[in-house]
């Protein structure tokens, strides 16, 4: 064989082919192959996060905020500081800051 294939006055012939009826059946054309192989790839991947969501539904996440018990708490304190200044009024407050 020639340094420089580009330079070859002959090209190399194979001498034996191998007939389309010796190819095995993986090595046919599918044309449906991918499409199927996507779903079926789909379908696991949607069945693992279901069992995810399944297994994460009773976990309490940190940090996460109750609505309905801070909101009772908001309101206690609302009420709480109402009740200890409702003697006074806004003008013996300002009398008392000045004098």
């Amino acid at each position: 064989m020639l340094q420089f294939p580009a330079f070859m006055r002959q090209y190399p012939s194979s001498t034996r082919t191998i007939p389309a009826s010796f190819l095995l059946p993986s090595q046919w054309p599918q044309p449906h192959s991918e499409e199927f192989h996507l779903l079926m790839e789909e379908s696991e991947f949607e069945d693992k996060c279901n069992e995810i969501r399944k297994t994460n539904s009773n976990l309490i996440v940190i940090g996460k905020i109750t609505v309905d018990n801070d909101k009772e708490d908001f309101d206690n304190d609302a009420d709480d500081d109402d009740a200890d200044h409702g003697d006074e009024s806004e003008g013996e407050e300002f009398e008392q800051e000045t004098s």
